[in-house]
């Protein structure tokens, strides 16, 4: 019974996932309450399909329901069978199964008053009702004591949890809706428990510890587990029978952080520079033992490993090192060790490599001098920006030692100028792990003071800061100029009957507009990856996600453009991008989103024969239009090139940014990341606006809705209007119309699309904006 737990001497922590699924859940209970009273045309389809199926699967619907009821009670007889060694788990359960029920039951009083527990009862008929509760139950239990069971236990539970599902429905307890709600129930409860007390770590036991190093060669004694933890592995400490000192760093399938889903959105979302992604465990101590090896080989000090391996079925990944002492203590350095350390990281970057957690404590000291330690997040790149973000690092953390002249002189004095020079762009708080800014918590004015003494020491000119324009309050002239623009265009729309616009906005359904909403706000992912794709930089996911949100609100005062360039060259040259890269990834950005949206409106065109347009306009000459559009691309380009002042002024940039362009064509992973990312925002939009239409009763299939949202976005983004506000609702509403709408319905939609991809974004945005300010983003 105990292998079906992981160890109960774990840590408790509150994790950014428990909070996602309370959020989720809450959501799936408010849609499925929206839809209780109605059928839809799918879930109609699945009742009809389990009519048509054969009786004897009432059988099979019986059995699977009553399995769920089984586990619910195995787990919780399990847990009580440990006594007090899984007496916090015990808590969990029964806390989660009782938050459950009782949400289950105010839902029920809520709605109209059934009742719903009779599902629970022995022979109880099949009388629908929101939610089933033993869908909520069952998924109550299983998320809430999913991180203190071992994946094959897990794996059983999520099984149960959807057969139960299946069965609750082909029984008649509960429509997919009222399946769902109850699964949200069950994120609630579950979500809402670990956030109060917290969820176990899920590292491997020093048992398994010691008998997985056993396995590899190596007998390990007095194993202990370290006061400080790193991201998603455990760290240990212990001693062969022969004294010498041993670290270990233990990765067990069952530990929750360490999983490839969780590893892999960690280090997208945060970059840290503590760790790499590895696509297994295995990778992980591999690449690591790999760094530290060929570091020893070309003469840097580096702890010596002693075993390194994955133990069965890629059960447990451990990584066995010889411990040179503890980190270096802050308090007790001096001149000479600093020294010591750079000529460390001189030989480091001289074999170009960088070590990217570079810091105090990435140093142990020992007699014969200090030894490079946790090389997790080593990088073999001698061209790499981590090699520089190392200078930097050292240099901040080193400056809190000795002060800010002393601690560039030592680093100029064994790295010499050009080295630390080229590390002043780094000087910034983005380029700080996140371990820095919890234990500085204010960095900005030691990062001046090191970025004038650079400048003073090695005679190199300081970086050129980027400039924002700020929202003030005379920038409110320009929304206000934009509002009256945009009624007096919406104005021009011919006959608007505003009543019945009205009434097409009371009649909609604003459940389908609410998922509208929450799949609109994804579109700031692909946002922020076609921005990553085109500067070509590692930058973490999180701040340039919320750089797009905050470009909505900046979008307010100034034309977007505009807006979007001066935040993202301020945001760029905080991590050190030059300044001819952090000018022009807008444009190549700008560029490639052109490129996807002409290829959608020409595939669309071509490819599909039912957009639903209805096109009633007078026979069009092409060959005359075209020969018009060829004349005038050659006109501008003979007077460009004639007249010296334009040639200046165009050409270069021309020619600079179609270099760049080239530069990111070439690489096959850029290219398709950048083209890629685009063409998922644009679709995320054209989705949003299939949603809305859906909510108001006037559906158009997906590509006319996808059609239409580039079209408008081509369009608009033609007049310089911020946030392109009454422009891209005219524009909006005429091709809806265009493609078969209503002049009322067409209207309704294009408020409705605008209000929640632009508008609610935009006020989203402002807090987005204080939050990288406050963070030293912008």
């Amino acid at each position: 019974m105990s292998g079906y737990f992981i160890s109960s001497d774990q840590a408790r922590a509150r994790r950014s996932s428990d909070v996602v699924a309370t959020v989720f859940g809450a959501l799936l209970i408010l849609w499925a309450w929206l839809h209780a009273d109605r059928i839809s045309a799918f879930e109609d389809a699945i009742i009809d399909l389990a009519q048509s199926l054969p009786s004897w699967f009432d059988a099979l619907y019986g059995i699977g329901y009553g399995i769920g009821f089984l586990y619910v009670v195995g787990l919780v007889v399990a847990v009580v069978a440990g006594r007090g060694e899984r007496s916090e788990l015990m808590r969990d359960v029964l806390a989660a199964l009782g938050v459950a029920i009782a949400v289950s039951a105010l839902l029920a009083l809520a709605g109209d008053g059934v009742a719903i527990f009779h599902q629970e009862l022995p022979g109880s008929g099949p009388e629908p009702a929101f939610p089933v509760v033993r869908v909520a139950l069952v998924a109550a239990a299983i998320l809430v004591s999913s991180p203190s069971l071992a994946r094959p236990v897990r794996r059983l539970g999520w099984t149960v949890l959807v057969l139960v599902g299946i069965s609750g429905i082909g029984l008649g307890y509960g429509m997919p809706s009222d399946v769902l709600g109850a699964l949200g129930v069950g994120l609630v409860a579950a979500g809402g428990v670990l956030l109060v007390v917290g969820s176990p770590r899920g590292y491997p036991d020093i048992d398994s510890v010691a008998a997985g190093l056993r396995d590899l060669g190596i007998e390990v004694v007095n194993l202990t587990v370290q006061p400080a933890q790193s991201w998603g592995v455990r760290s240990l400490r212990g001693s062969t029978r022969d004294g010498e000192l041993v670290d270990i760093k233990a990765l067990g399938r069952d530990a929750t952080d360490s999983q490839w889903l969780a590893r892999f959105w960690h280090t997208l979302w945060y970059r840290d520079r503590g760790r790499v992604f590895a696509a297994s465990r295995r990778a992980g101590v591999e690449h690591e033992a790999l760094m530290m090896e060929l570091a020893a080989r070309r003469g840097v000090r580096v702890e010596s490993v002693l075993a390194v391996g994955v133990i069965g079925d890629d059960d447990l990944a451990l990584l066995a090192t010889s411990r040179s002492g503890d980190p270096a203590e802050v308090d007790g350095l001096g001149i000479d060790d600093l020294a010591a350390m750079w000529r460390e990281v001189r030989a480091l970057h001289a074999i170009g490599m960088a070590h990217g957690s570079l810091g105090l404590e990435s140093f142990r000291p020992t007699e014969a001098g200090p030894v490079v330690a946790n090389l997790a997040a080593a990088s073999v790149d001698s061209d790499s920006p981590a090699i520089h973000l190392d200078t930097a690092s050292l240099l901040f953390e080193s400056s809190m030692v000795v002060g800010t002249s002393e601690a560039v002189r030592i680093a100029c004095e064994v790295l010499g100028h050009d080295a630390v020079g080229a590390a002043l762009p780094y000087l910034q708080v983005p380029g700080l792990s996140r371990s820095q800014r919890k234990r500085f918590p204010k960095p900005k004015p030691v990062l001046a003071e090191l970025r004038e003494a650079i400048v003073d020491e090695t005679g190199v000119d300081p970086p050129e800061p980027a400039k924002l324009r700020r929202v003030r309050p005379t920038d409110l002239i320009m929304p206000t100029l934009s509002l009256v623009a945009a009624w007096a265009l919406i104005g021009l729309l011919s006959d608007i009957d505003f009543v019945a616009v009205w009434d097409v906005v009371q009649d909609a359904d604003w459940g389908w507009i609410l998922v509208g909403f929450l799949v609109g706000q994804t579109v700031f992912f692909p946002e922020a990856t076609g921005m990553y794709f085109a500067v070509g930089y590692a930058l973490p996911l999180r701040p340039l996600t919320i750089l797009q949100v905050s470009v909505k609100w900046i979008g307010l005062a100034v034309p977007s453009a505009a807006g979007r360039i001066a935040m993202n060259t301020v945001f760029l040259r905080k991590y050190g991008v030059s300044p001819t890269v952090a000018l022009t990834q807008g444009a190549i950005d700008g560029l490639s989103g052109f490129v996807v949206e002409a290829l959608v409106l020409v595939v669309a065109l071509l490819a599909y024969d039912d957009l639903s347009i209805d096109l009633e306009t007078p026979e069009l000459n092409w060959a005359l239009i075209l020969g018009v559009v060829i004349f005038i691309i050659v006109a501008t380009v003979t007077v460009v090139l004639r007249i010296q002042r334009l040639r200046t002024l165009i050409v270069p940039p021309v020619v600079e940014g179609g270099r760049l362009v080239w530069d990111v064509l070439r690489e096959p992973k850029r290219a398709f990341g950048l083209l890629g990312s685009n063409l998922v925002a644009r679709t995320i939009l054209g989705i949003v606006l299939w949603f809305v239409l859906a909510a108001i009763g006037a559906p158009l299939p997906l590509v006319s809705c996808i059609v239409i949202t580039v079209a408008t976005n081509l369009l608009a983004g033609l007049v310089p209007i911020p946030g392109g506000i009454g422009v891209a609702e005219a524009v909006l509403t005429s091709f809806l119309v265009l493609f078969g709408l209503s002049s009322e319905e067409a209207f309704a939609a294009a408020v409705v699309f605008r209000v929640v991809t632009f508008y609610i974004p935009a006020a989203e945005g402002f807090f987005a904006m204080r939050w990288l300010e406050t963070n030293g983003y912008v």
